[in-house]
């Protein structure tokens, strides 16, 4: 399949992605802060870190990000570079951290970048749930990527499921720690009733491997759960 194009109004992205982003600011605050406290659990030790997907760093934490000397950001969206600057840029620059920009495909641009520099750790920014709506063969990119990144740490955070909010019981949206992927089975055992949507993730993480689950309340209407999980070497 080819990789799909850079677009201003693609169907996970663009200007409209930005612009909801921007307005929900402040309804997403705790969302950002759980991110980053599982970020800041994260310690690859490494002095380069590759973001996939890291849009224009609305769910990122300047706090983690700092800890990196270079950051090599791929996106396909053309605003990102701009938008993210505008975020977290400055003040990472002020803390001397480089930023590079490949704006492309990252299933074919990150291959390159681990075989040219093993040293460094992967995190793909909640962008794997999205790749269904991006490209046919979705299933058979997140299949491959635990072998393509078995040489280096990379983490990632993702849709898992995602439904309409009033499925959702109140008591059920807490985040909570697992060492089994979500299924079908552990929704009802939430009470959470009603259609899923299954963004295809399930099969990124080992099994019995430690994961976090994340509630996102994306829309006045629309529930996410989020998957959030690191992976060593082998």
């Amino acid at each position: 399949m080819r990789p799909f194009k850079s677009t201003l109004f693609g169907p996970s992205g663009g200007l409209l992605w930005h612009w909801r982003a921007l307005r929900a600011w402040g309804k997403h605050a705790d969302l950002r802060d759980q991110i980053e406290s599982w970020l800041l659990d994260w310690k690859p030790s490494v002095k380069t870190l590759v973001l996939v997907g890291p849009s224009a760093g609305w769910t990122l934490s300047r706090r983690f990000l700092s800890q990196f000397k270079t950051l090599i950001a791929i996106d396909l969206d053309p605003v990102a570079r701009p938008l993210f600057w505008l975020t977290h840029g400055k003040a990472l620059a002020a803390n001397g951290v480089q930023i590079r920009w490949v704006q492309g495909d990252f299933v074919e641009a990150l291959p390159s970048l681990l075989s040219a520099d093993a040293d460094v750790a992967v995190l793909f920014c909640n962008v794997l749930g999205q790749l269904g709506v991006e490209r046919s063969d979705y299933q058979q990119v997140l299949g491959a990527l635990p072998h393509t990144l078995r040489r280096v740490h990379w983490a990632t955070y993702h849709d898992r499921y995602s439904a309409v909010a009033e499925c959702v019981p109140e008591a059920a949206r807490k985040a909570f720690e697992s060492m089994s992927g979500m299924d079908s089975s552990t929704l009802l055992s939430m009470g959470c009733k009603g259609e899923w949507t299954d963004h295809g993730t399930g099969v990124l993480l080992p099994g019995n491997w430690p994961r976090r689950y994340l509630p996102w309340l994306l829309t006045a209407r629309k529930f996410h759960w989020l998957e959030a999980g690191t992976v060593s070497p082998a």
